[in-house]
């Protein structure tokens, strides 16, 4: 008797898609298996996308058949099983090697057959395409949204998402409690008590908590408000209409300056500026405390950070400079590499750095011919209507659409030529520094190049009485989180290969 696994899955980028939830495919598979009689031996619940490789329970589940667990798989339809080439081809290829002897879906028919698996290869395909071409849409849909100057993301404080036109409006009722906001920080400089005017106007942030300092303060001095938004490393002039006036939006970025930046008395400390209070969100100060020893009649001085308590009650303690410099190295020791490890990490990043020249240089070369193609197409074109074969509206429309195809590869060209293998340099940077760490957190550096060095690898640094925490910067959290098992190089490089093709695509290439 064949044995069946049960595969439901439902990714959260479908939420508002026709599928089917988990539970509901679980009962239908549930009364399928029974009515046709099928031995069911597992049933599996995932919630992750498909669209790329490495789900957890899937291959779990791929691992059971191939020891022998189960030989047959049932699931709603082939696309809850694969949207990549890759889980798509082990399905196929087990199917091959008799791993699977059989497929069972409710809405998609399948038979064992050379023809059968012809018909599941197509399903697949159709999945990964509806994948490709979602995805391209999207960020089609954001291009043009940044060309018009419209924000492309969930609308700020204060506006909203029309539904209709998908534009950002101004939301009536949120609008004047941000414009309270603003007025409240410029007569009270607290951004608790923005959190509390906030919280009593019903406006909270996660699991019903009031609003962090941090996103109070990213709320006062957001530029959005200005007409003017940030995205993806640019600037770009909004089309949306502003509730906030001029004078009152620089006045608080203004006051903000004042409480951000801590007065030193005329001295100048190294780790003032850097870190942020846990508890309240106010800057970092730092002041000299005299010390005098009887025994040895001598004084001697000594620096101690603490909150500067701009923004309220804190009941945050000081730190000695000693300890603060204690939890830097420690914090960029956390992303030293070993250096055993250094030669193997220079020579495979040469191998990539000619690899990427030769990719960009066959990608240029393969757009170049589509430029090619393209004019070909046009001289068709024209051939066809000066015979008279083709119709003169028909002519237009096709020529314009040829047009338009043509400046698309330009852009793409235009973006490879400037942005091809951007991901390098950072990557290299990252290197130096992840190699370096551990002489910087060893030896007795001067206290500026301590800093500096530790704003190179994190960023967000936040003092909680001894405890100094940090945001680490891209690539240093795969490297340290792998190393203990084997040099993460290959990791850590995809994060800024990806980074950069991202940044790429949202440009058009």
């Amino acid at each position: 008797m064949d044995k069946y696994i049960i595969y439901c899955r439902k990714s959260t980028d479908e939420a508002t898609k026709q599928v089917l939830s988990i539970e509901s495919q679980v009962a239908e598979l549930k009364e399928f298996a029974k009515s046709n009689n099928l031995f069911v031996t597992e049933i599996i619940t995932e919630s992750k996308t498909a669209k790329e490789p490495g789900r957890e329970k899937f291959n779990s589940m791929l691992k059971s058949i191939e020891e022998g667990k189960a030989n047959a798989i049932l699931s709603w339809h082939a696309d809850r099983l694969a949207r990549n080439s890759v889980d798509g081809g082990k399905i196929i290829y087990f199917l091959d090697i008799g791993k699977i002897v059989d497929l069972k879906f409710p809405t998609f028919w399948f038979d064992n057959t050379p023809q059968g698996k012809f018909m599941l290869s197509i399903a697949f395909s159709q999945g990964k395409y509806y994948v490709d071409n979602l995805s391209e849409n999207v960020k089609r849909g954001i291009r043009q949204k940044l060309r018009l100057g419209i924000w492309p993301l969930k609308a700020p404080f204060g506006y909203k998402n029309h539904p209709v036109t998908h534009n950002i409006v101004i939301d009536k009722k949120l609008s004047k409690l941000v414009s309270n906001c603003f007025t409240l920080f410029l007569n009270e400089k607290s951004f608790v008590k923005i959190s509390r005017y906030l919280a009593s106007n019903k406006v909270f942030g996660g699991k019903g908590k009031p609003l962090d300092l941090t996103r109070i303060r990213r709320t006062l001095t957001n530029k959005f408000y200005m007409g003017q938004f940030f995205y993806k490393g640019e600037w770009y002039k909004g089309t949306h209409k502003c509730f906030i006036p001029k004078e009152l939006f620089d006045s608080v970025q203004s006051e903000i300056k004042k409480i951000e930046k801590p007065r030193t008395d005329g001295h100048r400390f190294a780790f003032t500026g850097l870190a942020r209070c846990a508890e309240c969100g106010a800057a970092i100060t730092a002041e000299i405390h005299h010390k005098y020893y009887k025994g040895t009649d001598r004084c001697a001085d000594y620096t101690y950070y603490r909150c500067t308590k701009k923004l309220g009650k804190c009941s945050q303690k000081y730190i000695s400079e000693d300890n603060l410099k204690s939890e830097i190295k420690r914090i960029i020791s956390a992303v030293a590499l070993p250096s055993s490890w250094q030669s193997d990490w220079k020579k495979w990043f040469e191998e990539d750095k000619k690899l990427e020249t030769k990719l960009v240089s066959q990608k240029s070369h393969n757009f170049e011919n589509e430029i090619k193609l393209q004019d070909l197409k046009v001289s068709r074109l024209t051939d066809g209507y000066i015979s008279g074969d083709i119709d003169p509206e028909v002519y237009k429309l096709k020529k314009n659409e040829i047009f338009e195809e043509k400046q698309k590869i330009a852009e793409k060209i235009a973006v490879l030529k400037e942005k091809g293998g951007l991901w390098l340099e950072p990557f290299e940077n990252f290197m130096l520094r992840a190699f370096q760490a551990r002489k910087i957190a060893a030896k007795n550096v001067v206290a500026e190049e301590l800093r500096s060095f530790a704003k190179s690898v994190g960023s967000n640094f936040i003092l909680e009485g001894n405890s100094l925490q940090t945001d680490y910067k891209l690539g240093y959290n795969t490297a340290c989180s792998e190393r203990a098992q084997n040099s993460p190089y290959f990791a850590t490089r995809s994060l800024f290969a990806k980074r950069r093709r991202r940044d790429s695509n949202s440009r058009g290439c």
